[in-house]
């Protein structure tokens, strides 16, 4: 028996990248999952995988930033495949920025992607998990708790993040809700194209030093792996917390 099983998953930014693994590492715990997110294509490629694991999924097209969007897929959801256990917020939007060119724009499609749609998810499956309990898995960032100075608005939106999780966490908690925040260090098509576009051999080289354990994590086995033990029967007593996996990059959590 899997960690997950008969449990229902809603997870955004299920088409690309973390997503997947993410989705992947759901489905082997038995959950049932909905995918989330704005390109039919991408989603319904991570639906054709856990098909082919024997994971019952469907599949929801809209903008997590569009509270009438979410409300559909999550209402939809929970006739689809039943109550929703386990949210998992991993949709969000980067910019490179520097804080001193960071525009009005820049800054409302970080807050609205990352806050707006982690607040709105959260917000939607609150009545069910009111009456069953549930889990919640925000993400943050270890960039945006180092405060690295070329992803501006992108750390504003993720330490936000983290806000909402502590508040919902201790205000929610009464009901058996937990809310944690993950700031992984994991292959994602962004980080790939910085890593392997933006970089030369000396950075690439700079930046792996920089991970005591010299590699990038694992989608699916360790930030997936983190999201189904929180969301599973050993987690039930984690809340507030930021968690980070990124192979000890982030030393310290400010």
């Amino acid at each position: 028996m899997g960690e997950l099983d008969g449990k229902v998953a809603f997870l955004t930014g299920a088409g690309r990248g973390v997503g997947v693994g993410i989705a992947l590492a759901l489905a082997k715990a038995g959950a049932k999952i909905g995918l989330f997110g704005r390109t039919r294509e991408t989603l319904e490629e991570t639906a054709a995988k856990l098909t082919e694991l024997g994971c019952e999924n469907c599949v929801y097209v809209g903008d997590v930033g569009i509270r009438a969007d979410v409300d559909a897929a999550i209402s939809a959801c929970q006739t689809d495949l039943g109550p929703v256990w386990a949210l998992v917020n991993n949709a969000y939007s980067a910019e490179r920025t520097e804080i001193e060119d960071v525009t009005e724009e820049i800054l409302d499609e970080a807050l609205r992607a990352c806050v707006h749609g982690s607040m709105f998810t959260m917000q939607a499956c609150y009545p069910t998990m009111k009456q069953q309990g549930g889990r919640i898995v925000n993400f943050g960032s270890g960039g945006a708790t180092m405060g690295i100075p070329e992803l501006g608005a992108y750390n504003i939106a993720k330490e936000a993040i983290r806000g909402l999780t502590k508040t919902a966490a201790v205000a929610w908690g009464k009901h058996d809700i937990t809310v944690n925040n993950i700031c992984p260090l994991s292959a994602s098509d962004a980080y790939n194209y910085w890593f392997d576009e933006m970089l030369d051999d000396a950075g690439r080289e700079a930046h792996l030093a920089g991970i005591p354990l010299r590699r990038m994590g694992d989608a699916e086995t360790e930030v997936g792996g983190l999201v189904v033990f929180l969301c599973g029967p050993s987690g039930g007593y984690i809340t507030s917390r930021t968690l980070h996996v990124d192979g000890g990059n982030c030393g310290y959590d400010r």
